[in-house]
């Protein structure tokens, strides 16, 4: 449901085990690219190029996705660096570089539909950042605000382990129009 153009919105998906993670993006990512749609991936290097994999498995040509500007990857580190001023997420640099790239992925789609997957947050909460990680959050509902995408922000229960409370968890599924729990996978294929 999450490839769908009807059902955009800004999901999280927490996950225990990283295949159980890839798999799932890697099924949303096919759905949308065989619907005519864009896929923009701003994840861990090693899901990118599990999720690849699986793709490839699929019999996508992901050389010609990438030329055609409808498959998109970036590593989640790398992109978050180019964000941050002072150790936390810049609006201005949010809307030129993530806000380009969803626009221009709209634009190559044939429904003007994008499925992204992100895990720059779970980055930030890794790194005890949890404030920074829900301005980042509310960069992107402003962007979904504007820009008809889905978003799934993945989060590794690990990244919560062993923190006091669980105010962040509640918080950070308030950010999201839907939080789907750890090993689900059934919800994302109907």
């Amino acid at each position: 449901m999450l490839h769908r153009p009807e059902t955009w919105g800004h999901f999280a998906q927490f996950y225990d085990r990283d295949e159980f993670l890839t798999e799932n993006i890697a099924y949303l990512a096919s759905e949308t690219l065989r619907a005519g749609n864009s896929t923009v991936l701003i994840a861990a290097a090693a899901h990118v190029s599990r999720i690849e994999q699986h793709l490839s498995f699929y019999g996508f040509d992901l050389d010609r996705f990438r030329t055609d500007g409808r498959y998109i990857s970036f590593d989640a580190k790398a992109t978050l660096a180019q964000l941050m001023v002072d150790g936390w997420p810049n609006a201005d640099r949010f809307q030129e570089l993530i806000g380009g790239i969803i626009r221009n992925a709209i634009e190559k789609s044939a429904s003007r539909f994008v499925f992204a997957f992100g895990e720059m947050v779970a980055l930030l909460c890794a790194g005890d950042r949890a404030d920074a990680a829900l301005h980042l959050e509310q960069l992107w509902n402003s962007l979904n605000a504007s820009y008809r995408f889905s978003l799934c922000c993945g989060y590794p229960l690990s990244a919560f382990i062993n923190k006091p409370g669980a105010d962040l968890v509640f918080d950070i599924c308030a950010q999201h129009s839907l939080a789907i729990p750890a090993e689900t996978s059934s919800k994302l294929r109907s």
